[in-house]
């Protein structure tokens, strides 16, 4: 990490003096007490949780939020078809990744599947009992600009149960009143131990419900306030198992507010791709030396926030440049075709499903909800497309469509055309 400011815990070890100690302990109070360090008022055995604000975290700061800037506007700038199956397709691949990062088998097929009966309980109130379908229920949740932050200590068990109690071995199931009444220890690779968890359900309880405060408080700038709530729930470990995948749910809901959702759904995803250094933070903000401070920490995650932002930008992008064409090769249609306005509208619907969608068909249901028509009028519509070749059905009950063989050929000329 290309950092000038440099860890309690280093200056320690680099120190050769006969004060090293004195020196420590100095240090640590000056950095608590300078102007510019945020402190949270929890107490831990690392000593009271702080923030500081070197210049390297103020500049890495400026970075993400110039970069929201850039994401918000492409995301802006896509309609809404594809917008929905973006979210989609990205809380399918969350899933994913915080799974496979807690060794949970799930396949893309589980969780696309999960994702869907979410959607479906979504439009229906109803859901048959997908596996992980109440997780992805909680992600799809994130869409809401409303979401509610967890205010009591049931909220955050209520949370843990959709997200992981499925999953999880009878042994280790919660076996306190809400938390866990036994201890626990983390393991590494090679089965030492990197973590024990917070002592005490009554213990683990005070943690929480300080985090949750922190997570609130108006006096600590939003990524840091988040950032340090999840070091704080992956601290106190309040469950024998399922931590992490909660964890990170938390610190996307508690970044919900503030980040757009398509960097907000792509950080599980990022962090399981540098899950060393992530990992390294947490085991770096643990250690005795390091005395609470979080700067660390921090930093590292608002790095892996940023590397998520950039691939999001590059993804965004070419998807951007695909609607372009998909855009001219529809105006090319309505022409050859004498098409109806209505009938153009659900060509496009058509043609961004089969640009970014997974599944790849539609139903009356999805065309009317993106158009914004009943059911029995855009059948006209549907009618009209088939009439001219331009959709194919997959299914009769219900009736699905996609795009004809003939509609692909030429979307898939326009993609190439566009690569040279």
């Amino acid at each position: 990490m290309s950092m000038e400011y440099r860890t309690l815990a280093r200056l320690f070890h680099a120190d050769r003096s006969m004060d090293s100690y004195a020196n420590h302990d100095r240090l640590v109070r000056q950095r608590l007490e300078a102007d510019s360090t945020f402190t949270t008022g929890i107490g831990t055995p690392l000593g009271e949780l702080f923030i500081a604000t070197p210049r390297c975290v103020c500049m890495l700061t400026q970075k993400v939020l110039l970069a929201e800037r850039q994401v918000s506007a492409m995301w802006r700038s896509i309609p809404g078809v594809m917008r929905w199956n973006y979210i989609y397709h990205a809380i399918s691949e969350e899933l994913l990744a915080t799974n496979e990062m807690e060794g949970v088998r799930s396949t893309r097929k589980e969780t696309e599947a999960a994702v869907a009966a979410a959607r479906q309980a979504r439009t229906e109130g109803d859901m048959e009992k997908a596996r992980f379908g109440e997780f992805a229920k909680l992600y799809l949740n994130l869409t809401n600009r409303d979401v509610e932050l967890p205010k009591t200590l049931e909220d955050i068990r209520d949370i843990y149960d959709k997200i992981a109690l499925d999953e999880i071995d009878d042994k280790n199931r919660p076996d306190g009143e809400l938390f866990r009444k036994g201890d626990v220890e983390v393991q590494g690779p090679h089965g030492t131990v990197i973590h024990s968890g917070v002592s005490s359900e009554a213990r683990i309880s005070a943690l929480l419900a300080q985090m949750m405060d922190l997570a609130r408080s108006d006096t600590i700038p939003f990524l840091q306030r988040a950032i340090a709530s999840h070091f704080l729930f992956e601290y106190i470990h309040p469950f024998y198992d399922g931590n992490g995948r909660t964890g990170r749910y938390l610190l996307a809901l508690y970044l919900s507010n503030d980040l757009t959702l398509p960097t907000v759904l792509s950080l599980s995803r990022t962090i399981a791709e540098n899950k060393n250094e992530y990992y390294k933070a947490f085991t770096e903000a643990e250690d005795k030396l390091n005395s609470g401070e979080l700067t660390f920490f921090v930093y590292t995650i608002l790095g892996l926030i940023e590397r998520a932002q950039e691939s999001l930008i590059e993804e965004l992008g070419v998807k951007i440049d695909q609607l372009d064409k998909a855009t001219v090769l529809r105006d090319e249609l309505r022409r050859e075709h004498a098409l109806s306005t209505n009938a153009t509208l659900l060509l496009y619907a058509v043609m961004q499903e089969e640009l970014f969608d997974t599944t790849k068909s539609m139903t009356l249901e999805d065309a009317g909800g993106d158009l914004m028509l009943t059911k029995q009028t855009i059948r006209k519509y549907v009618d009209e497309l088939a009439g001219a070749s331009l959709i194919e059905f997959t299914g009769r009950r219900p009736l699905r469509f996609r795009a004809s063989g003939a509609l692909r050929t030429r979307i898939q000329a326009k993609r190439e055309w566009g690569m040279e």
